[in-house]
């Protein structure tokens, strides 16, 4: 049995889908659209500003769309003022009388009549598709130019969500721009498992406090190590007792508070990846790139930015993954695929941000430069549009299909999505 939803109908009309656009009404007057109007995103009737001819009379005004006539009253609109000016009112089927119809002289038109049975089918195949991507049947048929371009629109919606996450932090950080930059670089070194504990300590331990020991990398590991809880016990270690000292002296200097190490997350982990070495390596980068970081104009290069994750560790953490650990022959520093992942979620949605802030288009450009010239992400999400399509994918196309895949093909949103609705609209 077909169901009819609101979105759909709301969607056929704003596409002029109907069989035409000569109507008769449910009091068998004739109506014409001259102007279907313009789809309401907000509260209030469903399309703005639409012309009709009834018989010879023009009317302007607005148009409400249900899928029965009283779901007028059903939805409360009786008891609306936005809802005065309407001049027709659109439903799938025409169930009863409503008193704000006939009192007000508003042509009901019941659309079924009007609709082609096979754009409904296929509409229903999407909703009932047990798909992880609903459309993956017809994906081949969406030319490559027009999947491209909802790429790129995807891709930059995608930056616009993270920038609300950002703006968030600004505003907690009183319009601190490095602090707000610091926040999420040191976040994304935390990666998926420890992103929230890095952010927690990158908060703990500000900005203005880490930059004054720029220059000492002894330091920076011992403020960044000792603020996330990790010095607070007696080392046999030479080195691990001297970072332990330092930071007791920078702890009473700065009054910093140090975070529960339980906080951070090893289970289940390599040890490259363990978030002591993980922050070893951010003080390293931290030290090593800070001239550059501060400077936002200069993010503009893929090749500069990523020389910025050239780093040298110290000697303890060549040798080791973790406090008082066992030694090992080699420890990895950041590399390459690691360096990325930090470029697409820190760096580029920040100068996305601050483009905005600024009103520079050629910081936005270099933010959406960067993300293009780095490397296609593999995940779980992005495998499945692999298995459809296998052109050569940026960074810029992951991200947008993680978007696609996140709020469009998992909440079944294909009246939202270009190519559900190419594949609506085709024959």
């Amino acid at each position: 049995m077909l169901k009819i939803k609101e979105d759909l109908l709301q969607y056929v009309w704003q596409h002029k889908l109907t069989t035409t656009n000569e109507f008769i009404s449910t009091t068998n007057n004739k109506i014409k659209i001259i102007h279907f109007g313009t789809l309401n995103q907000d509260s209030g009737p469903d399309f703005f500003n639409a012309k009709i001819k009834v018989n010879e009379l023009i009317l302007a005004g607005n148009i409400e769309i249900h899928v029965k006539t009283s779901d007028w009253e059903k939805h409360g609109h009786q008891f609306d003022e936005s809802y005065s000016n309407i001049i027709l009112h659109v439903v799938y089927e025409h169930d009863r009388e409503i008193a704000q119809n006939t009192e007000n002289l508003v042509e009901v038109i019941e659309l079924k009549q009007f609709l082609s049975p096979h754009l409904i089918v296929k509409y229903q195949k999407l909703l009932e598709s047990k798909n992880k991507i609903p459309c993956q049947n017809s994906f081949d048929k969406i030319e490559d130019f027009k999947f491209s371009s909802w790429l790129q629109r995807l891709s930059i919606e995608r930056l616009e969500k993270k920038t609300e996450r950002i703006e968030q932090l600004f505003f907690e950080f009183n319009g601190d721009y490095h602090q707000t930059f610091y926040t999420l670089l040191l976040s994304a070194f935390g990666f998926k498992t420890n992103a929230l504990p890095f952010e927690l300590l990158a908060k703990q331990l500000p900005y203005n406090v880490l930059i004054k020991h720029s220059d000492q990398l002894f330091q920076l590991e011992s403020l960044l190590l000792g603020t996330s809880g990790f010095l607070d016990e007696q080392f046999e270690d030479n080195y691990l007792s001297q970072l332990s000292n330092e930071f007791i002296f920078l702890q009473a200097k700065y009054k910093l508070i140090p975070l529960d190490k339980r906080l951070f997350k090893f289970s289940k982990m390599r040890p490259a990846n363990f978030p002591t070495l993980r922050l070893a390596q951010f003080a390293a980068f931290f030290g090593h790139g800070c001239q550059v970081l501060s400077n936002f104009n200069q993010l503009s290069n893929l090749n500069q930015v990523m020389n910025i994750f050239n780093i040298s560790v110290s000697e303890y953490w060549k040798t080791h993954y973790s406090l008082g650990g066992n030694k090992v022959n080699n420890t990895d520093t950041l590399g390459k695929d690691s360096a990325e992942k930090i470029i697409i979620n820190a760096i580029v949605p920040f100068l996305f941000f601050y483009s905005r802030k600024v009103n520079q288009d050629l910081l936005r450009e270099n933010a959406l430069g960067l993300l293009s010239n780095c490397k296609w992400e593999e995940n779980k999400k992005t495998k499945l549009f692999l298995k459809l399509r296998k052109p050569d994918y940026s960074a810029a196309d992951s991200q947008a299909m993680i978007n696609l895949f996140d709020n469009y093909c998992s909440k079944k949103r294909c009246l939202n999505c270009n190519v559900g609705m190419d594949l609506l609209k085709r024959n």
